[in-house]
């Protein structure tokens, strides 16, 4: 088991343990980053969550495709949440600087601006609250309102590719891959195999991507042609957030989150 999963399910049961008499605390995140990790349901079934993150953590990221041709990041549409404003700003900025971080490869960029700690706090804030998240609960059992999160962390983001491969396009997308061509690319001719796609063309379509469905596919220049090939899901480029607990701070006391409980 992880430290992280184990770190998970210590929170919870820490708070069962602590708070059991006023709410149920159930353990839900696990991997799912799109899933907060502790569901709290109170006595007057109110609910909400608490996410829990052990110090230096991630907290939180989203994909970010270079375009090479339009020389701009585009927000990808498998990410499980909307464009905020606070990721606007992201965007802008390595937008204006697109050379700087388009080959930010597996080791990454940081990505540093002026006052870039309000926006990644705030678009933590708002990640974290759309999901319903309340509180935060971090090393030696400190609990935090999520308002409160630049109190308590520093944060710093970066830009990095995780690779992890691709693969034919597969047998149940042969279909949907080359009706997609054939509406989008002129001057083109396709063959195609079992679970694959080549195309044969004079225009230069290296690296194009393109998503169906829920997948993401890429087009690969091959000795006399291209191949169209299934991107992993795990090949993304991401910008990441990572937080560190600012030191000796205090959370929110027993007391006060019992009368959050009850009230």
């Amino acid at each position: 088991m992880s430290t992280w999963e184990q770190f998970e399910i210590d929170c919870t049961r820490f708070l069962m343990e602590q708070f059991g008499e006023y709410a149920t605390f159930i353990h839900q995140g696990r991997s799912d980053s799109t899933v907060p990790d502790i569901k709290v349901t109170t006595k007057k079934n109110k609910q909400f969550y608490i996410e829990a993150k052990h110090s230096p953590a991630q907290c939180g990221q989203f994909v970010l495709l270079p375009n090479v041709e339009t020389r701009q990041f585009e927000y990808s549409r498998l990410n499980s949440t909307e464009i905020n404003e606070f990721s606007q700003v992201i965007v802008d900025y390595m937008n204006n600087n697109f050379e700087e971080f388009k080959e930010a490869g597996t080791a990454g960029k940081n990505i540093e601006f002026d006052n870039c700690q309000n926006v990644f706090n705030n678009w933590i804030i708002k990640t974290y609250k759309d999901k319903g998240v309340k509180f935060f609960i971090t090393n030696n059992n400190v609990i935090l309102p999520i308002e409160e999160f630049a109190e308590y962390f520093n944060v710093s983001a970066k830009y990095r590719i995780k690779r992890s491969g691709s693969s034919s396009v597969g047998s149940g997308n042969v279909d949907k891959v080359t009706e997609y061509l054939k509406s989008t690319f002129s001057n083109i001719e396709l063959t195609t195999t079992y679970d694959k796609v080549f195309i044969y063309t004079n225009d230069n379509l290296h690296n194009q991507r393109f998503i169906i469905g829920r997948n993401e596919f890429m087009i690969s220049k091959r000795e006399n042609n291209f191949e169209v090939r299934k991107l992993s899901d795990t090949f993304n480029a991401n910008v990441i957030f990572s937080i560190e607990l600012k030191t000796n701070k205090e959370g929110i006391s027993i007391a006060d989150f019992i009368f959050i409980l009850v009230n």
